[in-house]
């Protein structure tokens, strides 16, 4: 995945941002033909925040998921939200995970913990975006699923 801007600083100079997501580079950010790694600070999901320093304009790229951000002066170009650094995943959201997975495991054999993973990557989107009730719904909804699947599985078998 590639995602590329230009930004102004105030010396009125343009400057090209490109950030580069996978592939047998890696991820990495490069800015007026110098490249910087990047690396996430989640096992998890993918979660980056890089701060750009350039001549007259303070920028970071945002990456969390597959959605990439840049903010230049505090202000996202892509929506105008203003900037906040991504904080990291409070911890009743990882107790959540590992219900959602175990029981989606016990409940419901491989099938169940392949959902319970698949909605905790929702859940830790939600929650690093500081929507917690979207995020309890994930899990509620996963709970919830992995029961009907229960159901369905044992009916199907006994």
């Amino acid at each position: 995945m590639k995602k590329e801007w230009n930004v102004t600083d105030n010396m009125g100079n343009v400057h090209k941002v490109q950030c580069k997501m996978g592939g047998f580079g890696g991820n990495k950010v490069i800015v007026d033909n110098d490249t910087y790694k990047l690396k996430s600070s989640n096992f998890f999901i993918m979660i980056i925040d890089y701060q750009i320093n350039l001549p007259g304009a303070a920028c970071n790229l945002v990456v969390v998921g597959n959605k990439i951000r840049l903010a230049v002066n505090g202000v996202f170009l892509d929506d105008g939200k203003p900037y906040e650094p991504v904080s990291n995943v409070p911890v009743w959201i990882w107790v959540l995970i590992a219900v959602s997975c175990i029981g989606g495991w016990f409940f419901s054999g491989l099938l169940g913990l392949c959902v319970g993973i698949v909605m905790s990557l929702f859940c830790v989107r939600f929650a690093l975006e500081k929507k917690n009730g979207l995020a309890i719904a994930m899990f509620a909804l996963s709970l919830v699923i992995e029961l009907l699947l229960m159901f369905i599985l044992t009916s199907l078998l006994y």
